[in-house]
């Protein structure tokens, strides 16, 4: 321990509350009477008040307070332009994720994104338009024809391609297919088995039932039908014992249809990659359709006389637009969405702030609200520079907010060490708040006790005893009925008592008065005290 450190116990230690010091006041009174009545009987000695040194159990706490701040903090921003229909953010209030706390007027989103549809429907009309009228006016029926050639064969080139795809597809279809329908058979198999199961339950009940009204209508080893009472006692017992071996392998068989994919009957393709490939097939077929399509207007336009063709850049154009007309409703659709589905909490916590009311405008990338944390906290701590010593990372502490009571661990401590607004230098710390609940209060004062140091068997004195001296700590021993001055080193020092580590031993009588009138060498008896426990 420092010798900063001690001389802070110390000062804390000697002040003495009022109700204490009348009670010192009239104790010396009483000792300088006694002084004076053995001067003047000339006695030898006066009575002081000893303690005995013992060993016991010490505790160092440091204690210190923080303010409660959250590690985790969002803000939401609008994703769209749209006016505030209902607003439930609340500043103070606690929300759990996944709650819906702004929701939009989607009205103008929605007209918006029926005026983009039908731009994107007018860019292709259009593009449309001017592709079939320059096929009409084009001038050179040979080029178009080549042309026309050329699209022809690589129309039948994609169709030969599509159909070798959907070939594949159904043959993996059908393989999907196959396996589900074996997983179903295994399923039904299994089923009926435990329908069986169940029937041989029954079965078996109903003789148990029937040999035990059997039993109740027969007296003392009395027969019914050839049947002795124990035969038929034996048979009950073998009819649990049935039971219990059916509903053990009732319980087997649940398990294997568990491992199947549960209880249902249904066959065909089921699963994501049996439905991924059956859509895949489908929409395969339906652009083999459209190339089929594609190619019987080719063939059919190969007589078409054209005296004009777009430019390329023409073509470009034209799909440009197309392009831009498509992700303008693409745009349009999303923000409709994303207006529809609002703001909602992303895990629990507390609103801290609140920039949108109901009934304004949401402007898309403008400020709605800012949410705290209530479940990922900590306590922001400043401690002073020359205590920085009792900040180890990793340390446990108990965390007081009002009446509650939480446990913590010292997170991070800061490398150096600032001037506050006092101008006084501290350190600044971070102690987690490790079991955190809905008593949690952002931005309270919390109390923080740590455990600097602790021993289970130390030789320990009550800290008013021990004095300090400009050349170290040191006390008052009463030996052979004298008084003699005896420096100590002392260690983990508690609100109470003194861990000492070299200079007495266990049972040395020490002084404990404070009057002030102890002199090295002077004969005095001793008064034993008991030390107050504590820590």
């Amino acid at each position: 321990m420092s010798k900063e450190r001690r001389r802070k116990y110390r000062r804390r230690r000697k002040k003495l509350p009022g109700w204490v010091i009348l009670p010192i006041l009239a104790g010396m009174a009483v000792i300088c009477f006694g002084i004076s009545k053995a001067v003047g009987g000339n006695v030898g000695e006066v009575k002081l008040n000893v303690v005995e040194a013992r060993y016991e159990s010490v505790k160092e706490v440091y204690h210190t307070s923080g303010t409660v701040v959250s590690k985790r903090s969002k803000t939401f921003y609008s994703p769209v332009n749209a006016p505030i229909k209902e607003n439930k953010a609340r500043v103070g209030e606690a929300v759990k994720k996944g709650d819906k706390l702004i929701i939009f007027d989607t009205k103008n989103l929605d007209r918006d994104n029926q005026t983009s549809r039908l731009q994107t429907l007018s860019a292709k009309y259009t593009s449309q338009d001017a592709k079939e009228q320059s096929g009409r006016a084009a001038k050179s029926m040979g080029e178009v024809k080549k042309q026309q050639d050329a699209a022809v064969s690589e129309l039948k080139t994609q169709i030969k391609k599509k159909n070798t795809k959907i070939q594949k597809l159904e043959k993996q279809v059908k393989e999907s297919a196959k396996q589900s329908e074996k997983a179903a058979g295994e399923r039904a198999g299994i089923q009926k088995k435990m329908a069986d199961n169940l029937d041989s339950q029954s079965i078996c009940r109903a003789k148990k039932e029937n040999a035990q009204r059997q039993l109740d209508n027969l007296g003392e080893e009395e027969q019914d039908g050839g049947q002795t009472k124990a035969q038929l006692i034996d048979e009950a017992q073998n009819a649990t014992n049935e039971i219990s071996r059916l509903e053990r392998e009732y319980r087997t068989f649940e398990q294997e249809l568990k491992q199947l994919g549960g209880e249902s009957l249904e066959g065909g393709i089921g699963g994501t990659e049996d439905s991924t490939l059956v859509q895949s097939l489908a929409q395969a077929k339906q652009e083999l359709e459209a190339l089929k399509s594609s190619l019987a207007q080719a063939e059919n336009s190969k007589q078409a006389t054209a005296d004009a063709k777009l430019t390329d850049a023409q073509i470009k154009n034209l799909k440009v637009s197309e392009d831009l007309a498509q992700m303008a409703e693409l745009t349009s659709k999303e923000l409709l969405e994303k207006g529809k589905e609002g703001i909602r909490a992303e895990f629990d916590g507390i609103i801290s702030d609140v920039k949108a009311f109901e009934g304004s405008d949401a402007i898309q990338g403008g400020e709605l609200f800012t949410l705290v944390s209530n479940r990922d906290v900590c306590v922001e701590l400043e401690v002073s520079a020359g205590d920085f010593d009792n900040l180890v990372t990793g340390e446990k502490a108990v965390v007081t907010m009002g009446k509650h009571t939480y446990q913590g661990t010292l997170e991070s401590v800061n490398k150096i060490a600032l001037k506050n607004e006092k101008g006084n230098p501290v350190i600044g710390a971070k102690l987690s708040i490790d079991n955190p609940d809905d008593d949690i209060y952002i931005g309270v004062s919390a109390k923080v006790n740590m455990t600097v140091a602790e021993k289970e068997n130390a030789l320990c004195l009550p800290n008013e005893v021990i004095n300090t001296a400009a050349d170290g700590d040191f006390v008052y021993v009463l030996k052979d009925g004298a008084v003699k001055k005896q420096k100590v080193e002392v260690g983990i020092v508690s609100s109470s008592k003194s861990e000492v580590l070299s200079g007495i031993e266990e049972g040395d009588q020490i002084v404990s008065d404070i009057s002030g009138n102890i002199k090295e060498g002077m004969k005095a008896e001793g008064i034993r005290q008991e030390a107050a426990d504590g820590e």
